[in-house]
Order: C-alpha cells, then sequence, then structure tokens
C-alpha cells in the first residue's frame, strides 16, 4: 500500500476535546461500583477478601499501564517502525498510570497509615520480630520504606509516560526528527529503570502478600503477563476505534498481524517463565518456597490453577497458532478477549489464596469481580482524559510513512 498523503485520507485520527467529559460517567460508575465492593466487604465481615480484591483490580490497571510503557520503550530503542500507527495510543495508556497510582494510594492509607494487616502481614510488627524468618527481613518490609518505594515505583512509571507522551505530542506540531532522535535517546536508560522498578514492584506489591515466599521469577512472570495483556488491549482498541471510523486507513492487516505475534510470543514466554519457576521450586524442595504451591494445591485453588494452565496457554497457544486466525481482526479481537480473561485469572491465583481469614472463595472471586470493574470504570475515564483532543496517531513523526506502506515478509 502506497503512503497515504492528506487527500487520500478519509479516516478520523483526532479525539474530540470532549472526550474527558464523556469518560466522567465511566469514572463515576466505578468509583460508586469500587464503594459498593467495599460497603458488602464491611457489612458481611469479608474486609479481608475485599482488600486482596481491591488490589488484584489495581495490580490489573496497573499492568496495562506498564505494559503500553514497555511497548513506547522497546519500540523507540529498538528503531521500530511499525508499530509507529499504535504508538500513541501505547503511550496514551501508559498516561493512565497516573490513576493507578491514586487507586495504589488507598492500598497504603488501608495498610500502613492505618496499620491493617488484612493485606500484608508483615504491618503486625510483634509478629514479624518473634518470627525468624520475617526478623531477617524487618528491615526491607518496614511500612514507611516500603511506602516510600511503593510511591517511588509509580512516580518514575508515571514520569517516563508522560515524558514520551509530552515529547511525542509536541513532534505533532514541531522539529519531528530532533524529538524522534530524542525519545530513542530516552529509551536507553528508561528501560533500565523500567526492568528494575517492575521486578521490585511485584515483589513488593504481590509476592510479599506471603513474605516468608521468595521467587526470583516472579518479577518477570508479572512483566510478561502485563505486556501480554496489554497487547491484547491494544488489539482491542483499535478494532473498537477502526468501527467508529477512527484509523481505518493507519492501522492495517500487517499491524493487526504484528500485534497477534507479539501476543502469541508472550503467551509461550509466560508459560516457560512460569512453569520455570514452579519446576525449580519443585525440584529444590525448600520449604520456604514450596509452601506458597502448597496453598494453590487445596481444594478449589487446585482446579483454579489447572484451569489457567488450560486458559493461559494451551488454549489460546492453539487457538491463534495460525497465521490466517492471526490475520484476522475479528477472530484475533476473541482471543485479545480471552486474554484479558486469562490475565485476570492469573492474577486471581496469585492474590487471593493470600486470605487468611475464614471465608468463601466464592465471596473472594466475586470481591475481585466487582473491584475489578469499578477499576476499569476508572481506567477508562483515565484513557479517555489522556486522549481528549490529542492525535490518536504520531503524524510528523518521520517513520510514519514507512508505518503506513509496511508489509509482513
Amino acid at each position: 500500500m502506497a503512503s497515504l498523503v492528506n487527500a487520500d485520507i478519509t479516516e478520523i485520527r483526532q479525539a474530540s476535546a470532549g472526550l474527558a467529559g464523556a469518560g466522567f460517567l465511566w469514572g463515576a460508575v466505578g468509583v460508586a461500583v469500587l464503594a459498593v465492593g467495599a460497603v458488602i466487604g464491611y457489612a458481611t465481615g469479608s474486609w479481608a477478601q475485599f482488600a486482596h480484591a481491591y488490589l488484584l483490580a489495581v495490580m490489573y490497571v496497573t499492568s496495562l499501564g506498564v505494559g503500553g510503557l514497555f511497548f513506547v520503550l522497546a519500540h523507540h530503542l529498538t528503531g521500530g517502525r511499525w508499530g509507529t500507527t499504535v504508538r500513541r495510543l501505547s503511550e496514551i495508556t501508559a498516561g493512565t498510570l497516573v490513576v493507578s497510582f491514586g487507586l495504589y494510594l488507598l492500598i497504603i492509607l488501608f495498610s500502613v497509615i492505618a496499620g491493617s494487616d488484612a493485606l500484608y502481614p508483615w504491618v503486625n510488627r510483634p509478629m514479624v520480630e518473634s518470627d525468624p524468618i520475617l526478623r531477617s527481613k524487618m528491615h526491607y518490609l518496614e511500612p514507611t520504606w516500603f511506602t516510600i518505594r511503593a510511591c517511588v515505583y509509580y512516580l518514575l512509571w508515571i514520569a517516563m509516560a508522560w515524558t514520551m507522551l509530552g515529547i511525542s505530542t509536541r513532534q505533532d506540531s514541531s522539529e519531528p526528527l530532533r524529538r524522534a532522535k530524542a525519545m530513542q535517546w530516552y529509551s536507553g536508560p528508561m528501560m533500565l529503570v523500567y526492568a528494575l522498578s517492575m521486578n521490585f514492584a511485584a515483589f513488593d506489591f504481590m509476592m510479599s502478600l506471603a513474605p516468608h515466599w521468595f521467587s526470583t521469577m516472579f518479577g518477570v512472570i508479572f512483566f510478561a503477563g502485563s505486556f501480554g495483556v496489554f497487547l491484547a488491549f491494544l488489539l482491542m482498541l483499535s478494532v473498537f476505534l477502526q468501527d467508529r471510523g477512527i484509523l481505518t486507513q493507519s492501522i492495517t492487516t500487517e499491524h493487526y498481524h504484528d500485534i497477534a505475534k507479539l501476543m502469541f510470543a508472550f503467551v509461550v514466554f509466560w508459560a516457560y517463565v512460569s512453569f520455570s519457576q514452579y519446576m525449580l521450586i519443585w525440584y529444590a524442595a525448600i520449604p520456604e518456597e514450596t509452601f506458597w504451591f502448597d496453598i494453590r494445591q487445596q481444594g478449589v485453588w487446585l482446579y483454579w490453577g489447572l484451569a489457567l494452565i488450560l486458559v493461559h496457554f494451551f488454549i489460546p497457544f492453539l487457538g491463534f497458532m495460525s497465521k490466517r486466525v492471526r490475520r484476522n481482526k475479528r477472530m484475533m479481537f476473541f482471543w485479545a478477549g480471552w486474554m484479558l480473561v486469562a490475565h485476570w485469572i492469573d492474577l486471581a491465583y496469585i492474590i487471593l489464596p493470600q486470605v487468611r481469614t475464614d471465608g468463601s472463595v466464592g465471596m473472594t472471586v466475586v470481591m475481585g469481580l466487582i473491584t475489578t470493574a469499578g477499576a476499569l470504570g476508572v481506567f477508562t475515564w483515565a484513557w479517555m482524559s489522556v486522549a481528549a483532543g490529542r492525535w490518536l496517531l504520531p503524524v510528523q513523526d518521520p517513520r510514519l510513512p514507512i508505518a503506513l506502506s509496511y508489509h509482513n515478509h
């Protein structure tokens, strides 16, 4: 396909300035749903279930944002071309991390400021001091130090996301080549910061739910799931926008094919690192490591884990292994929705079995669904607010003509 010249453009390329106002309703409904979940948790004495479900929801929307940030950094770092047509959508998604930070601040308020150990057991300092294993970690898992780290992770991600979005937006009106080089230059050191912060954030936010447990692969597993779910979101978002006349010429079958190929690669990569973690812990058979899986091989969680293997790996692996499927955006729309659900099941498997109080697993899962619905409402408002008035395509990027005429070989 030849590059599009202005005379040939019939697609919508710019978001309405009123999009933020239209998205407010989504945000208001999302907050209301989260409030309903909190009320149900309090009224039924299921506060610990709600706390874990809320963390699940916050991690879900955070993973979309950090996945988008990785796409942007990797695109510039590798000098990518095909991804230019969906780069702005990725930048906007990364921009929602501000709201994810706001949602996580409530966890800090609940756990650290209010001193509740319903979510993180290490908040209970007498218990930590009396436990010989936790005593060796007590300085790292200190509430104030944890709060500082959590804020630093989010602030670093937000700073990187908005720096890239700011330069990219200014590129639309002036000095496109200089700004393209600036983004490429920033992407190297930012990628190093991203890799470190992602790993430690996964350790702190989710692995410390079981403070005795440790796995050096945990951060990589969270990264693999986050980038995979972002690609699924990006694909569904692109189809959704094109159905409304937006970017109908800029995002072609070739771009869908590449997004789908990356999705497939990360389905395999997630399975590889998850199996590696399980295999190494099983082989070493150290009690401080095996107990984490032992909890997940009891009752409902045993079947949940088996379902996760099928839903997150075997079924999608066979489902869009075919090139014909990966080049069909309607079929990939289905599989992208599938992977969004699979990622939720994965995060639920990581977070929800750590509820330490008695209670129905069913209630915990329902809480997780309610809070995730609420958090997605807030995420939608954030996405529409960041997108409002912006070009949805980096219209002056020097690589755009190549991206528009891109073909897979």
